[in-house]
């Protein structure tokens, strides 16, 4: 017989990571005691059993919604629809106003339903059992229905969608395909494989072909490389400082016309034109950007030697895609090609 008492553990890290491999549905089980109402995002379900039907839930014991549930003996799995990560994000949260703003009815058992979730199951609890940390629940299902949503889905510390972006008229694939990711890998762009990237944004158009645009670009360690990093914002210096380069674009304020120059009413207008030629270009060769407004106008003005008369319209991160487990759990609940408004709220015939 083989013996395994000599086995050790994995540690968790490598557990954690390990874990972070299994793709997962999105819930948020709702409860209600007392006539309070609480709610949290979970992917650690799993059915028990058809007859009778049963499922279990594992709930952190260090969690607002533990003694609810515990007390309550009821709880909802509100499983969400591809289009509700913002859901996902607030219910992760311990912020006290979780259901404002959120639309929902309150299921038989007591514990709110999520309008417009892929699914939901109200169930009775009938037994919870200590696990370490946690505590399964397992709920007879007394309740529920579906809809016609896609599920969202969890995958590497990151929302993902089942199906791809989806666009309401036919265009060419790369405007659903290019995204903005901030998990960049280590891997170095060279001045030259930038030019192309230039090369296109240099044929945007632009008012009386004033072309305004200027750019300058910053390759990973070069000069002026950390004075750049320095004068972004916080949140984006997490994770810009892997970028292969970045690159600033920036626009003439003003124009020749009449023999004298004159404000340019166009010019960053004309600039968002050749950034998105940029961009496009960039995925078209096996790159990704993301472009950033979050950086000390002031501060790069002196560092990068910008003069009167040209405003820094936006910095934008050059590199390859990379594994969004280098991310803050933050920043990795929005690694994902994200939606947009449906033209319906967006163009107008005649006027607004």
């Amino acid at each position: 017989m083989t013996q395994h008492a000599d086995v050790k553990a994995i540690d968790a890290e490598l557990f954690r990571a390990l874990m972070r491999r299994i793709a997962s549905s999105v819930a948020v089980i709702t409860t209600a005691h007392d006539g309070h109402l609480h709610g949290m995002t979970a992917t650690a379900l799993a059915s028990v059993s058809a007859d009778p039907a049963r499922l279990l839930i594992v709930v952190n014991r260090s969690t607002r919604s533990h003694p609810l549930i515990s007390a309550s003996r009821n709880f909802t799995v509100n499983m969400l629809a591809e289009t509700q990560r913002e859901l996902g994000t607030r219910f992760s949260s311990r912020g006290d106003d979780q259901f404002e703003g959120v639309d929902y009815e309150i299921a038989g058992t007591g514990g709110p339903i999520l309008k417009g979730a892929a699914a939901h199951l109200e169930c009775r609890l009938v037994s919870e059992t200590d696990m370490g940390t946690h505590t399964i629940f397992v709920g007879e299902i007394v309740g529920g229905a579906l809809s016609a949503a896609n599920p969202l889905l969890y995958h590497d510390g990151a929302y993902k969608r089942l199906t791809p972006r989806v666009s309401q008229h036919d265009i060419a694939p790369f405007f659903l395909e290019r995204w903005s990711p901030r998990a960049f890998t280590d891997e170095t762009i060279a001045a030259e494989q930038l030019m192309p990237f230039f090369e296109a944004a240099r044929w945007a158009p632009s008012s009386m072909n004033a072309q305004p645009w200027r750019f300058i670009y910053i390759l990973r360690d070069g000069e002026n490389w950390q004075g750049m990093l320095e004068g972004l914002s916080n949140t984006n210096r997490s994770w810009a400082f892997r970028a292969a380069a970045l690159v600033v674009f920036l626009s003439q304020d003003w124009l020749d016309f009449g023999g004298g120059p004159v404000p340019s009413p166009t010019h960053s207008f004309d600039t968002g034109a050749a950034w998105m030629s940029f961009a496009l270009q960039a995925f078209l060769s096996g790159w990704h950007t993301h472009g950033m407004a979050g950086f000390d106008h002031e501060r790069l003005r002196d560092v990068l030697g910008v003069p009167e008369g040209f405003r820094i319209n936006a910095v934008a991160a050059i590199g390859r895609i990379g594994d969004s487990a280098m991310l803050t759990d933050k920043l990795r609940s929005r690694e994902f090609p994200a939606d947009r408004a449906p033209l319906e709220e967006l163009v107008f015939q005649g006027r607004m």
